[in-house]
């Protein structure tokens, strides 16, 4: 949704949703904005916070508490066609599976999209180190 910045609409193309957290420290349960998307090419902003693990960075506003969430976000690798789903918590092969057959089943949706899938590599991954290693070389190709 485009918003004003300096008398100037911006459209701001990371996507966020509202989520529930629970302090570890205090246990207050409050809401707060997670990124659910990101795109490479038009975010780079968002590089380092997901370089570090600290994208969803988020703090209770009772006792300060920093805490970092560990939920799926997915990066979108543009202009390289490349989406991967950064998921700490899918290590198993069947989570992994129904993520692809999720992203499977949208893009089924219209002729356009199934295009564009398959057009597109699909990836889900869990560890930090190799997203790590694919923001790296993305920065070296589009730098």
């Amino acid at each position: 949704m485009p918003q004003l910045s300096n008398n100037v609409w911006v459209t701001i193309l990371v996507s966020k949703s509202s989520t529930e957290v629970k302090c570890s420290k205090c246990k207050r349960v409050y809401e707060t904005q997670v990124v659910d998307h990101i795109d490479l090419y038009e975010d780079r902003d968002m590089i380092k916070p997901l370089r570090t693990g600290k994208a969803n960075r988020v703090q209770c506003p009772k006792c300060k508490k920093v805490m970092y969430l560990k939920r799926s976000i997915v990066v979108n690798f543009e202009p390289e066609n490349k989406i991967v789903v950064f998921d700490p918590a899918a290590r198993s092969n069947a989570v992994k599976e129904n993520l692809l057959q999720e992203f499977h089943s949208v893009i089924s949706f219209n002729e356009t999209l199934s295009e564009i899938g398959e057009e597109t590599e699909f990836l889900v991954i869990s560890k930090l180190d190799m997203l790590k290693a694919m923001l790296d070389e993305y920065l070296k190709a589009h730098s």
